[in-house]
């Protein structure tokens, strides 16, 4: 005679497990579920009786998993995520969760402005929003919607939303003269700061240089810093005109030369688990109406030459 098989946890167990991991902190888990510390540690101990599986290292200050642990995570957030979704395609008021990675500046610059709009588009939808720059959120289905600065071919799979071109900003009170200058009398003399992503060196060779004249006064990974510094005057920025645009406006920068380079695209990205999500593509979608193009007269950079970016 066969053994029959073991009946799956009950649902209070996977709600506790999976709200515990998603929130990180057992504190967050407790506000949510609205339950004790000794009921919530009670249902973990049931999930790996049931289970037969070691799931959790640790739960407190901070939660660790084991591999096992992981893996059955994301089969237990599949299956509140799908759950939510359906409730909340009823129309009845359930609201479900879509997560959102993009890089600190895309953030920053551009993504918290629009934040307010998104929700709008995408009435019943909480939407968590991390800072990362890795394409592992993706792999491991940690977000379901990534925003990367990439080459469009590196994914066939994603959605343009915007292509990007870089320019040199200035403070607009500087903007009038340095734009007087040739580029060459700019790199020679006039305060540079850099991103490492975005080199002066390219620009110098763009325009016939066989080397930067001189070297950045500062170098810094942080794009919203480099504006800031650009703001305060501390030198001219190579910097994306798009995705800086906002910021120029409130802080006044200009860009300062007409010669724009081609750069990268904004892609959007989706997890293959957020693909399956009727919900997450309607984001996503909301997204890139979101990404409408600007004129010219919107980012401050007078028309001019484009020229292809070297190899």
């Amino acid at each position: 005679m066969s053994t029959p098989p073991a009946p799956l946890p009950p649902l209070h167990a996977l709600a506790a497990f999976e709200a515990l991991v998603r929130h990180g902190t057992v504190a967050r888990a407790l506000s949510e579920l609205g339950v004790s510390r000794a009921a919530l540690t009670g249902s973990l101990t049931l999930l790996e009786e049931r289970t037969g599986l070691q799931l959790l290292i640790r739960h407190s200050p901070t939660v660790e998993l084991t591999d096992e642990g992981l893996a059955y995570y994301h089969a237990a957030a599949a299956f509140a995520r799908g759950a939510a979704d359906w409730l909340h395609g009823l129309g009845s008021g359930f609201a479900t969760e879509v997560r959102i990675a993009a890089s600190p500046g895309v953030s920053r610059l551009w993504l918290a402005a629009r934040l307010d709009a998104l929700r709008a588009a995408c009435p019943g939808v909480a939407l968590t929003l991390s800072a990362s720059e890795s394409l592992s959120d993706l792999d491991r289905s940690e977000c379901d919607i990534a925003i990367r600065y990439c080459h469009p071919a590196d994914h066939v799979d994603g959605r343009i939303l915007w292509h990007e071109t870089l320019g040199v900003l200035a403070p607009a009170s500087r903007a009038l003269a340095l734009g007087l200058r040739s580029l060459p009398e700019l790199l020679a003399n006039e305060t540079l700061i850099e991103h490492p992503l975005l080199s002066w060196t390219r620009l110098a060779r763009q325009v016939g240089l066989g080397a930067l004249p001189q070297a950045p006064v500062l170098v810094c990974h942080d794009v919203y810093a480099v504006l800031l510094a650009c703001a305060r005057g501390d030198g001219l920025a190579l910097l994306p005109v798009r995705l800086t645009q906002d910021f120029c406006t409130r802080h006044g920068l200009k860009a300062v030369h007409p010669l724009r380079l081609p750069d990268k695209s904004y892609v959007l990205l989706m997890s293959a688990r957020g693909q399956a999500r009727p919900v997450v593509q309607a984001c996503a979608a909301a997204l890139a109406a979101l990404a409408q193009p600007v004129t010219e007269a919107d980012t401050g950079l007078a028309q001019g030459p484009q020229h292809s970016a070297p190899d």
